[in-house]
């Protein structure tokens, strides 16, 4: 505009309108353990956006026809877990959304570089003993404290910003949006 109609912009125009159009360009994904809040805060996120929401957990268990807890009982983990990573490398293959992902999304190298490549990625993080283990059959099977040892370089590779979720959703939400608008440009 400058250059070619010899029109000056006000000062901060040219961030105002990068701002506008980062939610567009650009998919804020939401990582953590197992009941962290990912699939509550992605709602709120929604909301308060208009974004559309991709829960993975929730079009995982649409394409199998049942839920997690009993995927993992008929099909085991591994098969999961492969379903897991085709159905994210889909929504990642798209913009401009919310994509809330499961506890152990982040474990295979290529889930997390797909998160990356096309969004930016907030580590949710809340207090162990918060966490519920209901209908999670890796949270019930055995030590969370061991689970997040293990899973914690993970979510730390995936992410690029980490969010603590213990306060309400929205407070959540307003934290994670605040960043996003400034950083999804990064």
């Amino acid at each position: 505009e400058e250059r070619f109609f010899d029109r000056r912009f006000p000062s901060g125009e040219t961030e105002r309108i990068l701002t506008l159009l980062r939610p567009a360009s650009c998919n804020l994904v939401l990582v953590g353990m197992p009941g962290c809040g990912k699939s509550t805060v992605g709602r709120v996120l929604s909301e308060k956006t208009g974004l559309p929401l991709v829960d993975l957990d929730e079009e995982i268990a649409r394409r199998a026809g049942y839920s997690i807890p009993d995927f993992f009982a008929r099909e085991g983990e591994a098969a999961f877990r492969d379903l897991e990573s085709r159905t994210l490398a889909e929504a990642m293959s798209k913009t401009g959304q919310i994509v809330s992902t499961g506890g152990g999304c982040v474990l295979r190298p290529e889930n997390r570089l797909a998160m990356r490549r096309s969004g930016r990625v907030y580590f949710l993080q809340r207090d162990l003993d918060a966490l519920p283990t209901d209908g999670r059959p890796l949270s019930q099977a055995g030590s969370l404290e061991e689970m997040y040892r293990v899973r914690l370089p993970s979510y730390n590779a995936a992410a690029d910003a980490s969010v603590f979720n213990n306060a309400p959703a929205e407070e959540t939400a307003q934290e994670i949006w605040r960043d996003f608008c400034e950083n999804s440009g990064d």
